[in-house]
Formats: C-alpha cells, sequence, structure tokens
C-alpha cells in the first residue's frame, strides 16, 4: 500500500506537470499536503514488506539476510521516527530526529540492498523481488533517475516522478511476498 501511494503521488505531479487538471487533487498536490503522508505509508509499507520477507526467508538465506533484515528494518524505523520527530519545534528534538534520518537512511538503503542481494541468492522468492528491493532503495532510485533524466529530457521528466520510482518496486516487493506467502498457505493447508 504504500508503493501504490508514493507511485500515485509521482503520477499526481507527473499529470500536473503535464498540464492535465485533477481538480481537488491539483490543489493538494500543490500544496505539498500529501508528500509527508505518502512518504510514512512507502516507509512503514516498506518495514512491514521487510518483516514479511524475512519471515517467509529467514531459514534459507542465513547470517548475511539476517543481518541485512535487522538493518533495514532497523534504519527504515529510524528514518520513520526521525521524519516524525524532525517537525518539533524544539531545537533539540529537530536535530536528535535530523541525525537519525541520516543515521536511518544510511542504514536502511544498505540493509535494502543487502536484503536485495540475499533474496536473489536465497532462491525462496522470485529473482524480480530481489531486483525490485535494490531498485526500491535510495541508491537504487536514484541510478532509475539517473538513467531515465538522461534518456529523456527534463522536460518530460519531472524531478516529482522521484515518488513513482520509489513506489513501483515496493508494489513488486509487496506482490511477491504475497504470491509466495499465498502458496504456502495453500501448501500447508492442503499437508493436513
Amino acid at each position: 500500500m504504500g508503493g501504490l501511494a508514493a507511485a500515485t503521488l509521482g503520477l499526481l505531479y507527473v499529470l500536473q506537470e503535464r498540464g492535465m487538471t485533477l481538480g481537488y487533487f491539483e490543489k493538494a498536490v500543490r500544496k505539498g499536503a500529501y508528500e509527508g503522508p505518502a512518504s510514512t505509508m512507502l516507509l512503514v509499507g516498506a518495514l512491514a514488506a521487510v518483516a514479511a520477507l524475512h519471515l517467509i526467508q529467514r531459514r534459507h538465506y542465513g547470517r548475511l539476510g539476517a543481518l541485512a533484515s535487522a538493518s533495514a528494518i532497523g534504519g527504515i524505523a529510524m528514518v520513520v521516527i526521525g521524519f516524525l520527530v524532525s517537525g518539533s519545534a524544539s531545537d533539540t528534538v529537530f536535530y536528535v530526529g535530523i541525525g537519525m534520518l541520516i543515521v536511518g537512511l544510511v542504514v536502511g538503503s544498505t540493509g535494502v540492498v543487502l536484503l536485495g542481494i540475499a533474496t536473489i541468492t536465497a532462491r525462496v522468492l522470485p529473482r524480480w523481488c530481489g531486483i525490485a528491493l535494490i531498485a526500491g532503495s535510495p541508491p537504487g532510485v536514484a541510478i532509475m533517475f539517473s538513467v531515465l533524466a538522461s534518456l529523456v529530457t527534463a522536460r518530460i521528466l519531472p524531478g516529482e516522478i522521484g515518488w513513482a520510482l520509489a513506489g513501483i518496486p515496493w508494489i513488486a516487493v509487496g506482490l511477491a511476498a504475497f504470491l509466495v506467502a499465498g502458496r504456502r498457505t495453500e501448501h500447508a493447508l492442503r499437508v493436513r
């Protein structure tokens, strides 16, 4: 759901840049009312996806996967908390929140990329799930954006498409987790 919210926000930005009138959404996108909730939903969705991936693969990917899951969950949680705390009026709390954002971004990004590699090597989930994890990490989104920006002129590709580039891979990760979890539940029911 978080990936869907981010991808939808990116799509709304792109449509607005192309001059399409969006009625109510146009006013909301202009004011920036949805960026905070969409980013929070994306991050909380990423937390849920990483936790689900860990539960699905924990017996298959060894220490690297366990370390990657722990750092991804810890880093993403730090970003969520830092994001929520950095809006505080207190200077001390603000600086603590910014510090949590920075450290969480580095730790979480590293964890998500390593989890993508562990997912590919564990072969419990489809290979495209691991690739989507790597693509949905902040370094992956930056690489996708730079490749797209070099292919398409800046006039056609607004900077806000980064929301869609971040959301689409997480939709794929969530889909893979649901598909594999559904197959396991179905298999467990047949065995009984």
